[in-house]
């Protein structure tokens, strides 16, 4: 069998750590969060986030649930942040990874994936996490961001980044392969879906 692996871009023996975390912050009905490096303690409870996230198959595209292993190799390759509650650590409420989404000299433009815990949605992680998203990158030495795939069918997203001022700069017609719903049967209806590329400087 073919062993599937994390797409990566290795780390810099040089890469910068960033002071700005952690940070006290507050949800929407007043819950009190923090957002950090991931912690040893989170990772099997955010490996297990993200493999829904890929399930589910409207947001990321890869198409295999990946082990703790490769979770670590593909979302915490390079600088990855925790929302939590402070009163139960290992319970992630949302995350987040920042790395180049290109090799040498072309690193300085950084790619991020974000992961909201469905349990908590509607409480403005999302917002939380894209707004801290982008004074962290540029803390990390990052001079520009782009996302590669955002899928027109990921309406949440898409207001998001266009309120928080990103530029549309491209599409990526029938960019992925994705769940759209389920037949009677509970049978996965697919269909291919256009992505839109967005980039802030």
């Amino acid at each position: 069998r073919r062993k599937r692996m994390a797409y990566v871009i290795q780390k810099s023996a040089s890469q910068k750590v960033t002071e700005l975390v952690p940070r006290n912050l507050t949800l929407k009905d007043g819950t009190p969060v923090v957002l950090d490096y991931i912690k040893d303690e989170q990772i099997e409870f955010a490996a297990s986030l993200f493999n829904e996230e890929i399930e589910a198959g409207n947001t990321y595209p890869q198409d295999f649930v990946h082990s703790v292993d490769q979770f670590r190799a593909y979302f915490c390759s390079h600088a990855c942040f925790t929302l939590y509650d402070p009163t139960n650590v290992s319970h992630v409420l949302g995350m987040f990874y920042i790395k180049p989404n290109y090799p040498g000299r072309s690193s300085h433009i950084c790619n991020a994936g974000f992961v909201v815990n469905k349990e908590v949605r509607n409480q403005g992680i999302g917002k939380i996490l894209a707004q801290n998203f982008l004074p962290l990158a540029k803390d990390l030495g990052y001079r520009a961001s782009m996302f590669n795939l955002v899928f027109h069918t990921n309406i949440p997203s898409i207001k998001l980044w266009d309120s928080l001022g990103f530029k549309a700069i491209g599409v990526v017609p029938q960019a992925g392969r994705l769940r759209i719903g389920t037949d009677a049967e509970g049978n996965a209806i697919e269909q291919y879906v256009d992505a839109t590329q967005y980039y802030f400087d």
